[in-house]
């Protein structure tokens, strides 16, 4: 089986994988509460501290997110990754939604993340670390921090810039993070 199967057929079964994104090494689940619950608890992060979604499209962003037209501009129009907090929708899980009942996106340009996401939907995912602790930067450290903790490295090739994605609040138009 390919790597890449292994991984859809890993999160289809709700499981947890390490990867590589357009930022840092990152784990990621499908965004199903149980699935979202042990992702905490494995990063030992509180479960009031959410994740953010990983996307292809606008589309698979369209059951976590309120309608908003400046979505689309706000994530393609920088030149880094950007994730942007925005409106959460009536359906999207707890697990995702911040206290200012908003919900983090971003378009991937990661070609192993796309292909992921083409393949299960919107990805629920972290920087690749134990809440508090350094991110990891490569499958070493990462199988250091976790252990058998993670269902599947989905080794496919390199992180991007090795850099936390910047982050803008819609509402606000505020810059969180450059």
């Amino acid at each position: 089986m390919s790597s890449l199967r292994m991984a859809i057929s890993v999160l289809r079964a709700g499981g947890i994988i390490a990867h590589h994104s357009d930022t840092v090494l990152g784990l990621a689940c499908l965004p199903h509460a149980a699935s979202l619950v042990r992702l905490s608890r494995i990063k030992m992060r509180p479960q009031n501290k959410p994740f953010l979604l990983l996307a292809d499209s606008l589309t698979q962003l369209g059951d976590f997110v309120a309608e908003d037209p400046t979505l689309e501009s706000a994530l393609t129009a920088h030149p880094t990754p950007t994730t942007c907090l925005i409106q959460a929708s009536a359906t999207c899980p707890a697990a995702l939604i911040g206290p200012s009942q908003q919900v983090a996106v971003r378009l991937s340009q990661h070609p192993n993340i796309t292909t992921l996401s083409q393949a299960v939907g919107a990805l629920a995912s972290t920087s690749a670390n134990l809440n508090g602790q350094d991110t990891a930067l490569n499958f070493v450290e990462l199988r250091k921090q976790f252990g058998p903790e993670l269902d599947y490295l989905y080794d496919s090739g390199n992180s991007g810039s090795g850099t936390s994605s910047r982050i803008v609040d819609l509402k606000t138009q505020q810059i969180l993070r450059a």
